[in-house]
């Protein structure tokens, strides 16, 4: 395993991330016991980081998370996210208050079964709380020792500028992937800034994998159907993928990639992974798996080097099409 030093921090991560989204049962039905193993496997194998949130499964990611590490969490960096709260009736809405934040950091800790939180990161920016207010009370569980380090995800170059002028960004998670790339115009401002970035949805959640067709239909409890959120509101471009003529366009590139991985004895999976941690600015790649199998899959993206003739053959097949 490659490990990577995230940004001005003295944390070196795993290239690859585990990610417990689908621990919460967002990707639909989740066995405990088998994500259990999928944790446990990503840390026998070298991973050392992991990634979670209070409103994966509205805590029960975190529980799962904490069940699955026991006596070997302080073997791992921990990142969880808050910033996101629910109602009795399960709808979301943003919430970067001081009063928020505190409640959902303890809650984190309780759940994590923890006395710290090695990167605590604010999920999406709140349009109603000052990033003034957001960032003083980061500064503060900082302080109080709660949290190591502060990171942001899904925001945006003038949202992490603001934020800069209170404390320190220490890191940003963005979606990036051969099919997301605008985050990519961000990258020379966080260098310039000591933030490291840890990128979500490497794959495009299954997209690059190679595994679907034009024809495959989502149960409606999974988010690619799109009928699982009622306003999915900034989370609609990533919905998109999975529809109309965008997701055969996506699918008939994959298939042109599928032929450069097995040039190189990879899948398109591997090479994936590979193209995204090809990027000096990426830190480590945040990947889910909900059992053993996937994880092991995924970690053919790292130990070897994309060669640049291959990089760049892939960059022109983007180009031409998106």
């Amino acid at each position: 395993m490659e490990y990577r030093k995230l940004g001005n921090t003295d944390l070196k991560l795993s290239a690859i991330g585990f990610g417990c989204w689908a621990m919460g049962g967002n990707w639909g039905k989740t066995d405990d016991r088998e994500s259990i193993a999928a944790a446990r496997r990503a840390l026998d194998l070298g991973i050392n980081f992991f990634d979670t949130a209070d409103i994966y499964g509205f805590g029960h990611s975190e529980e799962v998370l904490a069940k699955a590490l026991g006596k070997r969490r302080k073997d791992v960096l921990i990142a969880t996210k808050g910033g996101l709260a629910w109602d009795d009736h399960g709808c979301i809405f943003r919430a970067g208050s001081r009063h928020h934040l505190i409640n959902a950091v303890e809650g984190s800790l309780k759940r994590l079964k923890t006395d710290y939180i090695d990167l605590y990161q604010i999920h999406w920016p709140d349009p109603d709380t000052p990033f003034e207010v957001t960032m003083k009370v980061m500064d503060e569980l900082v302080k109080s020792g709660k949290v190591r380090y502060v990171g942001v995800s899904n925001f945006t170059r003038k949202q992490m500028r603001e934020c800069l002028k209170f404390r320190q960004i220490n890191s940003l998670q963005p979606p990036y992937n051969m099919f997301m790339r605008h985050i990519e115009k961000e990258f020379p401002f966080c260098e310039k800034h000591g933030i490291g970035v840890v990128t979500y949805g490497p794959l495009a959640y299954g997209l690059l994998t190679g595994k679907f067709k034009k024809d495959t239909k989502f149960p409606e409890t999974d988010w690619r159907s799109g009928k699982l959120f009622p306003d999915p509101g900034d989370w609609q471009a990533h919905i998109d993928l999975f529809h109309g003529r965008q997701f055969k366009k996506y699918l008939s590139i994959v298939e042109r990639l599928r032929k450069i991985a097995e040039k190189l004895g990879k899948t398109v999976g591997q090479l994936s992974m590979a193209w995204v941690l090809s990027n000096p600015e990426v830190t480590s790649a945040i990947v889910g798996a909900k059992r053993p199998s996937q994880l092991e899959e995924n970690l053919g993206g790292v130990g070897w080097k994309l060669p640049k003739t291959e990089i760049k053959e892939i960059n022109q097949i983007l180009h031409s099409v998106i």
